[in-house]
C-alpha cells in the first residue's frame, strides 16, 4: 500500500452534536410544527436514509417536502481524540489523503483540529465539484496522488459513499463503524469491505 485516504465526518470528526442541532432547528420551523414532526422524528428519518444508502438530510427534506434546509454547523464538530496519534503513526509509513463530501473550507477545518499536517492530499467535493459516491472524486484523488487503485485504501464510515465505490475501482477499503454509518450492516453484507474497525486506533493493527 502506498496511500491511505480518509473520509472526514464520523471518521476523523464526531458529528453527533451537529446532527442533533440540525434536527432541532428543522423541527422548530413552522413547516415542521404544522406537520407535527419532532427532532426525534427527523433523527429517525436520517437513520432510515442511511440504512437505505440514500443522502441523509436531503432525503429527509424531500420526504417531508420542506421548502428549505437548516444549515450544517461545522463549529459543533469535535475531533475523535485518537485521530492525531493514529494519523501521526500512519503518516510515517504511508502517504495520507482525504476524500470527503465537504463544504468550502475543509483545509482550514482540518488545520483547526491540528490534522492538516498529516495529509499530503486533500480532495473535497466542494473543490472538485463531484460528490461521493461518484467514482470521479476517487479517480481525481488517485491521479493527484499518482497512485494506482491497487496501491490505495479508502477509510470511511459509510459503505455507500466510501468503501463500495472505492472497491469498484480496485482500491482496498476499511469500514470504520462510527456514527450513522454503523447502521449499514445490510449494505456491508452485500458489499463487504476488506476490513472493519470500531475506532481509529484499530487501524494500527492493520497497517
Amino acid at each position: 500500500m502506498k496511500t491511505l485516504f480518509f473520509d472526514v465526518g464520523y471518521t476523523l470528526v464526531n458529528e453527533d452534536a451537529v446532527w442533533l442541532r440540525r434536527c432541532k432547528d428543522q423541527a422548530a420551523t413552522e413547516e415542521a410544527k404544522k406537520l407535527g414532526i419532532s427532532a426525534e422524528d427527523m433523527y429517525h428519518e436520517i437513520e432510515k436514509a442511511t440504512i437505505e444508502g440514500l443522502p441523509q438530510f436531503r432525503t429527509v427534506i424531500e420526504r417531508f417536502k420542506f421548502s428549505h434546509m437548516m444549515p450544517y454547523h461545522h463549529e459543533l464538530e469535535t475531533m475523535y481524540e485518537d485521530a492525531p496519534q493514529v494519523l501521526k503513526v500512519l503518516s510515517e509509513k504511508y502517504e495520507l489523503g482525504v476524500i470527503a463530501n465537504q463544504a468550502d473550507g475543509l483545509r482550514e477545518r482540518l488545520q483547526s483540529f491540528g490534522l492538516l499536517q498529516y495529509f499530503k492530499y486533500v480532495i473535497s467535493s466542494w473543490d472538485v465539484k463531484v460528490m461521493k459516491p461518484d467514482i470521479r472524486i476517487f479517480e481525481h484523488a488517485l491521479k493527484a496522488a499518482n497512485c494506482q487503485p491497487q496501491d490505495a485504501v479508502m477509510i470511511g464510515d459509510r459503505i455507500d459513499n466510501d468503501t463500495a465505490p472505492a472497491q469498484s475501482l480496485g482500491m482496498k477499503a476499511v469500514w470504520i463503524k462510527q456514527g450513522f454509518g454503523k447502521l449499514q450492516t445490510a449494505l456491508a453484507a452485500a458489499n463487504p469491505p476488506d476490513y472493519e474497525v470500531e475506532k481509529l486506533t484499530e487501524l494500527l493493527k492493520i497497517f
